[in-house]
């Protein structure tokens, strides 16, 4: 497994530019991390052709690309397609985080139903079609959506390029349905996971650093590298000023659960 930590951390301090995306890879490459997911709106003004160039400037690093968009909306599928182009050429492994639509759960406070299941399906398929001529893998994330319903999108489906960005922090705290995050891990292949999210959530409310909390940390790497889940495992606790130190506080507290610096396995 390799680690890493998605720029959506850092989105306070770069909003009020107290740091930049060069900063944030230099620390990245400072604290022995191998892999940076650029989230979108979370890079600074770098457009795709500066993106290009700082992960070329930046080799060692495994740069992913994660957007936000709706699947149910006819105008997405050029953005994911120009999204699928610019992580092409990120990495030499690369990978897309999707997510599925732009609020229904949040605004409707209901799960999708048939008609928009099949229409998320009809334009995933697209995406994956697009995706394969590409190499790249998409990583559709269980934001506010039961694990169960993720999977029945990506099963639907039904080619390789397709499959979960697992998140277990929103399954213990934004999830229409609360789940535990390792039964729900139980109901993937270990092929259908293209990344992992890590973040600790206290009652449900998402933590600045990964700590003692809702989901047992050492039991979910466990059980990763039992199923030979040879990913990125993107740390993602909530942003916030001096996130550098919450970053750091966690790799500590991992540490401390496997008595050895990562990597653990």
């Amino acid at each position: 497994m390799k680690l890493g930590f998605t720029t959506a951390i850092f989105d306070n301090e770069l909003k009020d530019r107290e740091v930049s995306l060069q900063d944030i890879v230099e620390f990245a490459e400072d604290n022995a991390f191998r892999s940076v997911e650029l989230r979108e709106g979370c890079v600074e003004d770098y457009d795709g052709e500066a993106l290009r160039q700082l992960a070329q400037q930046h080799e060692k690093i495994h740069f992913t690309y994660a957007i936000k968009n709706d699947c149910l909306d006819e105008k997405d599928e050029q953005k994911v397609r120009e999204a699928i182009q610019l992580s092409a050429s990120l990495s030499g492994k690369p990978i897309l985080r999707l997510v599925a639509d732009g609020g229904i759960i949040k605004n409707e406070n209901r799960r999708y139903n048939s008609e928009e299941k099949a229409r998320m399906v009809n334009r995933l398929k697209t995406y994956a079609d697009t995706a394969s001529q590409h190499r790249v893998m998409l990583g559709l994330e269980n934001a506010r959506e039961p694990m169960e319903d993720i999977k029945y999108l990506i099963d639907q489906v039904g080619l390789p390029f397709m499959g979960v960005t697992f998140d277990p922090g929103n399954l213990t705290s934004i999830a229409i349905v609360k789940e535990d995050p390792l039964k729900a891990l139980e109901s993937l292949k270990v092929s259908e996971i293209k990344l992992v999210h890590l973040k600790q959530t206290i009652n449900g409310e998402p933590q600045t650093h990964i700590s003692q909390g809702d989901i047992n940390i050492k039991q979910l790497l466990d059980r990763l590298n039992s199923m030979s889940y040879e990913g990125i495992i993107c740390l993602e606790p909530k942003p916030a000023k001096g996130c550098r130190d919450g970053i750091k506080a966690s790799i500590e507290y991992m540490n401390k659960l496997y008595g050895k610096s990562w990597p653990y396995f």
